[in-house]
Order: C-alpha cells, then structure tokens, then sequence
C-alpha cells in the first residue's frame, strides 16, 4: 500500500470513528437532543445560512485574486462557479477532490493548469492559516483554558511568516529544502502572503457565526464569553477537518471536536444538536452556493484560455524577487 493511500485509510477510520462517536452521543442523549430540536427557531439557522454563505463567498473571492495575482484570467461570476461547482468535491472520499475540482474547472475555462492547482493549493493553505489566526487571537483571550495551546499555535504561525517574509530565513529554509528534495523552494512574497492570510480572518468570524447562530436556535443566550469560546472551538473544529485526509467534508471530526470542547459550556443536548444543525446548514449552504453560481456563470461571457506555456512566468509572480 503506498503511502497516500494510507493517509486516505488513516483518515477515513478517522471519519468512521468520529461518526461513531457522534452517532453514540445522539443515541446517549437522545432525550435531551430532542427537546432542543424541538425548540429551534429556524430564523436563527436561516441567519446562519447566511454568514456560512458570507464566509464561502470570501474564500471564493480571496482564491480569484490569487489567480488574478498570477495574472492569469479569473472573471468573478464564472469563477464563482468554478468555486462553488469545485467545493462540492469535498464530500467524495480522498481529500484531494476539493483542489482537482476547484483547480480543474478553472483550467478548462482559463487558468493555465500550474496557476489554477497551485492558486487553490495556496487558498487552502491560507484558509488554514486564517482559522489558525483567529484560534490563536480567541484563544489567548478565553477565560476556558486554552491559553497556553493558543500561545504554541501563536509562536508557530510567527515562524512560519517569519520563514516567508526575513531574507535570511527565506534563504536558510531553501538550502534545506534543496538538501532534502534537490528542488528550489518558491514560497511566496511574504508582505503578499501575509496579506492573504490576513483576508482570511473575517472568513472564520462569519463560519463561526453559522454555529454561533446554531446555539442561539436552540434557545441558549449567548454571552461574550461563549461568543469568544464558539469562534475558538469552530475555529479547532475545522482546522481537525482540514488536517484528516480523506474524510468527505470533515464529517464526523468537525463534530466529534465541537461537541467534545462544549459539552461542558453547553450541556450534551445542546452541544450534539448545534453540531448537527450547523452541519446541515453547512451541507445547504455549499448546494445553494453551487445551484446559484452555476446559473449565474451561464449568462457570463466566455473568456479565452491561457496558453499553459504561460505556467512558468504567472507562478514567478508569486515569489519575492
């Protein structure tokens, strides 16, 4: 078995566990679970459709001006599409399916193939970057315990920056990257990347809205403290779903960490019933945005593509001279 097939493995019994777990929890506190259902006001969910569809939108959007950055072709309305159409690929096992549909729709329509894989490779990693960000800052600031995980999380992001943006760092991660791989290591501009990380932060204020007005359906009055707290745990909770590979859209990790880091701020009922209502928000969002976008797109010019032998000088913008 090689080894890309074993993550997939590793992280499909990881979905399969987390699913399990979040399966027995429902059947556990079932009572519960149903008397805050009961309860729910769908306005609350449909304002957390909402800010869900704000925060897609705003991925979408940051993954066009990386495109546009290269200077290759990224028309908003039809790559709005290729956005929308592509994010559904995230819920076939395999990890990989959210880059090749995102990446491959903007190829066939404009994008050289290089820009369009490494542009949404790139969004991914600021996407990553941002909830990290926005975990760190919430984290530090909770009166829940997590000051000293936020802190670690806080010290490893300046590195990281720190290996884009000083010269000498720069220089340094790229002799050992020539010593283990033999290949050149093109990170970005680092004033640019930090930039992009930075659009990514409203991002994950407006998914944590999509739980936050989860709680708030269910009837919980949410104070600045849980306010602080639900932006910290979304933030947790996705970052594990981004990290296991091969889970169609997080499903079952995302859950399994929501539920587990409020159950005590919460209670068990409200906490395995806003997972599952923020998970089912989230799932019409992404149907939604793609239906919208996809009809939208039809009454979009069509624009000519980029000839791929363009790849070479479009990623060289990416990189600090």
């Amino acid at each position: 078995m090689n080894r890309s097939r074993l993550v997939n493995l590793v992280g499909i019994v990881i979905g399969v566990a987390g699913v399990a777990f979040v399966g027995a929890r429902i059947v556990r506190d079932r009572e519960a679970i149903a008397d805050a259902m009961s309860s729910a006001e769908p306005g609350w969910l449909v304002v957390g459709g909402v800010a869900g569809t704000i925060a897609m939108a705003l991925i979408g959007l940051n993954w066009l001006l990386i495109i546009r950055h290269a200077g290759a072709a990224a028309p908003w309305r039809r790559g709005m599409a290729w956005f929308f159409v592509g994010q559904l690929g995230k819920y076939v096992p395999g990890g990989i399916w959210p880059i090749v549909g995102q990446a491959e729709l903007a190829h066939r329509d404009a994008t050289p193939r290089g820009v369009a894989y490494s542009s949404t490779a790139m969004s991914m990693v600021a996407t990553f970057l941002g909830a990290a960000s926005v975990a760190a800052i919430t984290g530090l600031i909770s009166s829940s315990g997590h000051r000293l995980a936020s802190l670690a999380l806080a010290v490893l992001l300046v590195l990281l920056l720190a290996a884009v943006a000083i010269p000498s760092v720069r220089r340094a991660c790229d002799r050992l990257a020539r010593r283990v791989t033999t290949r050149e290591l093109r990170l970005p501009d680092g004033r640019w990347f930090a930039l992009l990380v930075a659009r990514h932060l409203p991002v994950w204020l407006a998914f944590a809205g999509m739980n936050v007005f989860a709680v708030v359906a269910l009837g919980v009055d949410v104070d600045g403290q849980l306010l602080v707290e639900l932006i910290f745990v979304t933030c947790v909770s996705w970052m594990a779903g981004f990290v296991v590979v091969g889970v169609p859209g997080g499903i079952g990790v995302r859950e399994t960490i929501f539920i587990s880091m409020t159950t005590a701020s919460l209670g068990a009922g409200v906490a395995v019933s806003a997972a599952v209502l923020s998970r089912i928000v989230s799932i019409a969002v992404d149907l939604l945005g793609a239906a919208v976008a996809a009809a939208v797109a039809r009454r979009a010019p069509v624009i000519t593509a980029t000839d791929d032998r363009a790849d070479a000088i479009a990623l060289d913008r990416y990189a600090a001279p």
